[in-house]
């Protein structure tokens, strides 16, 4: 699995999206327990990692 790390990033839009709370908590836990800069740093982390990680059903029949 790829190595997952936290990048520093200030070119941001504000957007309203739902994230179930369960969700949330787990993520402030992280961001608390690891002394990380911010909730919303490591929400866009996350995002990209899966991101840049995710296989398209289109790229199976390749």
């Amino acid at each position: 699995m790829a190595e997952f790390i936290v990048k520093k990033k200030s070119n941001t839009v504000q957007r309203t999206c739902r994230i179930e709370e369960e969700l949330l908590d787990r993520i402030q836990e992280i961001v608390f327990t690891c002394n990380l800069p911010s909730v919303n740093g490591l929400i866009n982390e996350c995002i990209r990692f899966a991101l840049d990680n995710m296989m398209l059903e289109s790229d199976r029949n390749v």
